[in-house]
């Protein structure tokens, strides 16, 4: 019962650190319109799914490393695609080209980068300190 509430306290604040670190970081930009931002998010909450699932994995071999190398090229090419292709597909704000124009910037990485190293922190950390008393090397 104690690892349901605390996967569920460990949700929270993944997806705290996911949205407060982006709206902080683009807050006070002119260029960053709700797409971009949206993009932002996405990016960062696909790549953080994935090294969960990499840090939850009992045992690492080549298949699980390529589903996840698979998942993550199939959320970028579907991205690239979609927005390279769709000029009118939602009404509002055209996603065209967004993907494009977010890369380009360094503050998309500089806050993806600082995003997914703290929401991954706490579990890493976790997971360290547990392997290291439960499954000492010696």
């Amino acid at each position: 019962m104690w690892s349901y509430w605390i996967n569920i306290v460990d949700a929270v604040w993944q997806s705290a650190v996911i949205f407060f670190i982006a709206y902080f970081a683009y807050q006070n930009e002119s260029y960053i319109d709700v797409s971009s931002f949206g993009f932002s998010i996405i990016f960062s909450m696909i790549v953080t799914s994935l090294i969960h699932v990499l840090l939850q994995t009992s045992r690492i071999d080549l298949s699980v490393i390529a589903s996840i190398v698979f998942s993550f090229f199939v959320f970028l090419g579907f991205t690239l695609i979609f927005d390279a292709t769709c000029v009118d597909c939602i009404p509002g704000e055209s996603p065209y080209q967004v993907s494009y124009h977010t890369f380009r910037r360094s503050r998309f990485w500089f806050t993806n980068i600082l995003t997914i190293v703290t929401a991954m922190l706490p579990r890493f950390a976790v997971k360290c300190v547990y392997n290291s008393i439960q499954n000492p090397l010696l």
